[in-house]
């Protein structure tokens, strides 16, 4: 990965103040439902190592990433993801690989996820590879900063121990995608907005009023994000007032609404989505958005008057409100249609059972 512009090279007064650290890169796998996790170590310099690089001054995670990744495992620039950053283990002592270090440097372990084409990269590698749990690390390998990063997964992490990532997550990938767009202008592709909602189970929010992702930006009055099927959907109404407008870029979407403040099951109303179709909802409307088909893609943009977008419950001042927390939930009747529709949106994604949701969302 190119160095980015945004990052100027420190001067050598400058280096000589920073903290030094030596990045290891944990790669775990299980063999089985029953079996332990291993980590994968490499040779360096005639002794198995978590694969490592000494992390520079003027490069970020990514970029310091490629040299053990890419370079020494072998895999491609898009087959691995870092998941975590765990604590950084202080070290003392003369470091058998970077003599060049001081007395004092930082072990700074990074949690992996590998794709599919990644694992299949390190099954045939066996030979040279390495594969020991925990426990046998400490047991066997005499290496201090090796025994170090080992005992601190025993003894802080013990969900290592236990499971490792199946794939990447959809925060890897996104912090990934964001992290080679840290100008003004990001651009997003087709592809990369697929393999992003595909890895989780939940809106992918690129713009929220407060950023608690390191790949989001603040919306600054609005919110931006894609949605899929994967995403569960809840009936909810905004107040303050707020605006939400729906797209379909592929798939097929059908939306029930009702002004808050009408009553009887009649009063709900339904309108079916298409790709290229576009639905916007006026504050205090009641409505449940859900997809008619087991794949699809939308955006969805919010946009307020004033204030917050973020809170929940705060009926007429701010944020989503959903039934559980609705002034008049006791009041609103919701037709026997909907209603089954929604418990069986309600199913998480793999269970859900879409030709019944076609089924009930032709009856309208």
């Amino acid at each position: 990965m190119a160095p980015d512009a945004t990052f100027a090279p420190a001067t050598p007064d400058a280096e000589a103040q920073l903290p030094r650290m030596v990045l290891y890169c944990l790669i775990g796998q299980k063999t089985g439902p029953d079996e332990p996790v291993r980590f994968l170590l490499l040779p360096k310099q005639e002794r198995p190592c978590f694969p490592v690089t000494k992390f520079r001054p003027d490069e970020d995670l990514y970029q310091a990433l490629v040299r053990p990744m890419e370079r020494d495992v072998g895999l491609p620039p898009d087959g691995y993801f870092p998941e975590r950053e765990l604590e950084m283990i202080p070290s003392a002592g003369e470091s058998p690989r970077y003599p060049g270090l001081p007395k004092q440097w930082y072990l700074y372990p990074v949690v992996m996820s590998l794709t599919a084409e990644g694992r299949q990269h390190l099954a045939g590698m066996q030979k040279e590879a390495a594969w020991l749990t925990v426990d046998e690390i400490i047991a066997r390998e005499n290496e201090p900063n090796l025994r170090a990063i080992a005992t601190a997964i025993r003894d802080k992490h013990a969900e290592l121990l236990r499971d490792v990532p199946a794939a990447p997550s959809m925060e890897a990938r996104a912090s990934r995608w964001a992290a080679t767009r840290r100008g003004g202008v990001r651009v997003l592709r087709g592809t990369e907005i697929r393999a992003i909602l595909g890895s989780g189970n939940r809106a992918f929010n690129l713009r929220v009023a407060d950023p608690y992702l390191p790949y989001q930006r603040q919306g600054l009055g609005f919110t931006w994000s894609f949605f899929s099927p994967n995403d569960k959907q809840d009936v909810h109404v905004h107040g303050l007032p707020v605006v939400e407008i729906y797209g379909v870029l592929e798939g097929r979407l059908q939306v029930w609404h009702k002004p808050m403040n009408l009553r009887g099951v009649r009063a709900w109303q339904r309108d079916d989505l298409g790709p290229g179709d576009w639905l916007e909802v006026e504050s205090l409307h009641c409505h449940f958005a859900f997809w008619v088909t087991r794949t699809g893609m939308g955006t969805v943009i919010k946009a307020a008057a004033n204030g917050e977008l973020a809170s929940v419950g705060r009926l007429g001042v701010s944020g989503k409100t959903t039934c559980e927390h609705c002034n008049v939930r006791h009041a609103c009747m919701r037709p026997p249609h909907m209603e089954r529709l929604m418990a069986e949106y309600a199913r998480p994604f793999a269970e859900r059972d879409y030709q019944t949701i076609a089924e009930l969302a032709a009856r309208g």
